[in-house]
């Protein structure tokens, strides 16, 4: 009987500490690094995309002196 008394206080202090008001809830993601990243990912898109146009024309360019 001793025990089970002994139990069910300390389950008791467990349970009223473990209610802290002191805790801090928990803040809503900042999208502003997320949408700086989507914004350079979009240029390096289009950078690529312009690498990708010039390497096309050198090679016909190439291939037309070859001829």
């Amino acid at each position: 009987m001793k025990l089970l008394f002994r139990v069910v206080a300390i389950l008791a202090l467990v349970s009223i500490s473990a209610c802290n008001k002191d805790d801090k809830q928990v803040e809503a993601v900042n999208p502003e690094p997320l949408k700086t990243q989507l914004e350079t990912l979009e240029q390096s898109k289009q950078v690529e995309q312009q690498v990708q146009e010039t390497a096309d024309q050198q090679r016909q360019k190439i291939e037309a002196q070859t001829q």
